[in-house]
């Protein structure tokens, strides 16, 4: 995570937010909500999902053959894990990982979104509301 990410993750940067909102006129605030829901930020940011970066096991399967890597950050979204192996964008992949003080492993399913020489980008197809609060624990965990 770069300076300025670290920066954004800082609950200060929402309380001024916060105190920024608060103090406008409504008017303001109506013209403001106006203009975020009509897409005032739609590709200027990046991701749609927070990512929280996060060394970790991961054990997953492409078709018949499994492998063993770290995973690298994790978001509702997806994951990304560090590997030299190489794969091929839209490969469904079946991913297993547990937190460090866990006997309950994660099972997700997704498909392999982006390639790097880093490593792969993983984007879940389908998540329980069971598998989203396990990712939801592990990206709020200092």
């Amino acid at each position: 995570m770069d300076y300025e990410e670290k920066k954004l993750q800082d609950p200060t940067v929402t309380h001024r937010l916060f105190q920024l909102i608060t103090s406008m006129s409504d008017d303001a605030r109506r013209t403001l909500l106006k203009l975020l829901e009509n897409g005032l930020l739609k590709g200027k940011c990046r991701r749609e999902h927070f990512r929280k970066a996060l060394r970790l096991p991961v054990a997953y399967a492409i078709g018949k053959h499994a492998y063993r890597d770290f995973i690298k950050d994790i978001s509702l979204g997806g994951v990304f894990i560090f590997t030299r192996t190489p794969f091929q964008a839209g490969q469904q992949i079946r991913l297993v990982f547990r937190k460090k003080d866990s006997d309950n492993p994660v099972t997700i399913l997704g498909k392999v979104a982006r390639l790097t020489p880093e490593g792969i980008g993983i984007e879940f197809l389908s998540l329980s509301n069971d598998k989203k609060t396990a990712i939801l624990t592990l990206a709020s965990e200092g």
